[in-house]
């Protein structure tokens, strides 16, 4: 049974969640160009940057970041299923991504005063020496993305089965699994291969 912190984590997780599927789909319209990129987030911008919206955006970043390394801390790691030891590893990296990208954003919008549009990532994506660290670093935050979810996802399945009796088809559940992380492979090599430049020269 899931314990008052762990639902909290969830609901948490769940919001920040749906941003991430507006701020991903905003990602591939880039695939049509940086202009379609740009416009597609001045439309989703009147969503999350709606100052009540915003703050429940960070509010649940914070505590996101706070009741999961509580729950990493309380759960250890060894002697644990491999998905549970994939949901602390990427839970742990989004963690730490999360501190830095929301810091980043934040000192480029109110003390550098830069629009953090599509050429925000993209230059720093085809820049040297630069982007040897920013290539790995966002490609690694995208692929923690989706298995996290996935490893939620199963072991939710998994849960799900135990306390209702109807166990789930071990096969079907690997299958939506894996439907999921391929599904966040290929999103994430869209991403990366259009912030790189590899679809149109950027700047």
């Amino acid at each position: 049974m899931a314990t008052a912190l762990q639902k909290f984590h969830r609901v948490s997780g769940i919001i920040i969640a749906s941003f991430l599927l507006l701020h991903f789909t905003n990602h591939l319209f880039a695939l049509a160009g940086p202009q379609a990129h740009i416009d597609a987030m001045n439309i989703l911008r009147k969503i999350y940057r709606f100052p009540p919206v915003e703050i429940l955006l960070l509010a649940c970043v914070a505590s996101q970041i706070i009741s999961g390394v509580t729950l990493i801390v309380k759960k250890g790691f060894r002697k644990k299923p491999l998905a549970v030891k994939l949901q602390i590893l990427s839970g742990g990296y989004l963690a730490l991504f999360l501190i830095n990208h929301v810091m980043a954003v934040m000192m480029a919008r109110y003390q550098w005063h830069i629009d953090t549009d599509f050429f925000f990532a993209a230059n720093v994506a085809v820049q040297y020496p630069q982007k040897l660290f920013f290539i790995p670093y966002y490609t690694l935050s995208l692929i923690s993305v989706f298995t996290h979810i996935a490893c939620v996802h199963y072991l939710k399945r998994a849960a799900t089965s135990t306390s209702t009796g109807k166990p789930a088809k071990e096969n079907r559940v690997r299958k939506e699994t894996t439907g999921i992380l391929v599904f966040g492979a290929i999103v994430t090599i869209l991403i990366m291969l259009t912030f790189t430049g590899v679809f149109y020269k950027i700047g």
